[in-house]
């Protein structure tokens, strides 16, 4: 019982200091950061204070280990002053476990080798007011040995299209929790929440849901049809629009029909069109040779077509025959018009450079 009581008054005592110190002179020391990232088409962001060791003892000194007294959690804030907080544009995956889209507070219950972050709805002045029914999700990570890092970080690292670690070193430690989003569906969901769309976001609509499920075919063309459907603007987008059908209905096994819908679209398809169509071939579906032929072909009927030679350009790149690339890229400079001179006399030079070094 005594130790008990001990243990709640040196808790309380820690508290003191620290609130202290937190409205006084730290708050001037422990500076405000604020880091983004863009996870997929998610935004995250972190807003925390970050202090500074300055010769202190943290993880097990003025950070206890274990901080638990009586069967009553004390997590640490993250960070200084305020409590951290972070927030996500989509609904998110946690080191597996699902969060919803919003704003949290983050606090840490910190153990030799092991952390525990904690996201709550609780957004109050430090962690002095924490509840455990605010929580909302813990994910437990270990921790790993770090060079010193004399000022609390909070950093986006191991990222890939669709997660990121968020990483928090201080001291001699560092920990961290993965995220993971479903970019596709969220970039779906985006377009859906608009008001208006364009004959763009049909396109997308349509592209997203194949990717995301091949099987669903008729819904792709349902968005096709919808984009067919709108009035011409100043961008032409029916033959980009008739492309995508024909892919559909060869998909469906109406192959006879849509490769003669994809040999008229092809002719008619002017701009970037031939450009973001075949790269997303060999990028996206991975049929390099498909989107070679439909370039090879394009510059056969339309010879000057700049975005022809420039998408010729990204090609030879992908392949790594930097001499075609460049090759590619000035007849791109050639035949462009003067407001894309510089963009494609830039892509032309650039290479042109890295190949003679």
């Amino acid at each position: 019982m005594v130790k008990t009581y001990l243990l709640f008054i040196v808790g309380f005592l820690f508290s003191i200091p620290i609130h202290a110190q937190d409205v006084g002179a730290a708050a001037l020391k422990s500076k405000h950061q604020k880091i983004m990232s863009t996870i997929g088409t998610t935004e995250v962001s972190i807003d925390y204070h970050s202090p500074f060791v300055n010769g202190r003892k943290i993880f097990g000194g003025i950070v206890p280990y274990d901080f638990v007294v009586d069967g009553v959690e004390y997590p640490w804030r993250a960070g200084a002053n305020k409590r951290t907080i972070i927030a996500f544009q989509h609904d998110v995956l946690i080191e597996g476990k699902p969060l919803k889209a919003g704003s949290y507070g983050l606090v840490v219950l910190v153990s030799k080798k092991k952390w525990t972050f904690i996201f709550s709805k609780g957004k109050t002045w430090g962690a002095f007011n924490y509840k455990p029914e605010n929580d909302i999700v813990r994910v437990e990570v270990k921790t790993e040995p770090y060079p010193h890092q004399e000022w609390l970080r909070y950093e986006f690292v191991d990222r890939t299209a669709s997660s990121a670690k968020v990483e928090l070193a201080w001291e001699r430690i560092k920990a961290g929790f993965t995220i993971t989003v479903d970019e596709l569906s969220n970039a779906i969901n985006d377009i859906l929440k608009k008001e208006k769309k364009t004959p763009a976001d049909y396109q997308s609509l349509a592209e997203y849901t194949l990717r995301k499920d091949p099987s669903k075919k008729a819904a792709a063309m349902q968005w096709i049809d919808k984009s067919l459907a709108m009035e011409v603007g100043r961008y032409n987008h029916k033959p980009y629009s008739k492309l995508l059908k024909a892919d559909v209905l060869i998909a469906m096994g109406k192959i006879k029909e849509g490769e003669a819908l994809k040999k008229l679209a092809l002719q008619e398809t002017q701009g970037f069109g031939i450009y973001y169509y075949a790269l997303r071939k060999y990028l996206v579906d991975g049929n390099k040779e498909e989107a070679y032929g439909i370039l090879l072909d394009n510059i056969k009927r339309n010879p000057t077509h700049w975005q022809g030679h420039l998408a010729l350009g990204e090609y030879y790149l992908k392949v790594k025959n930097e001499k075609k690339a460049t090759e590619s890229f000035k007849k791109a400079y050639e035949y462009a018009p003067e407001r894309w001179k510089n963009y494609a006399r830039y892509l032309y030079l650039q290479n042109r450079l890295v190949r003679n070094n």
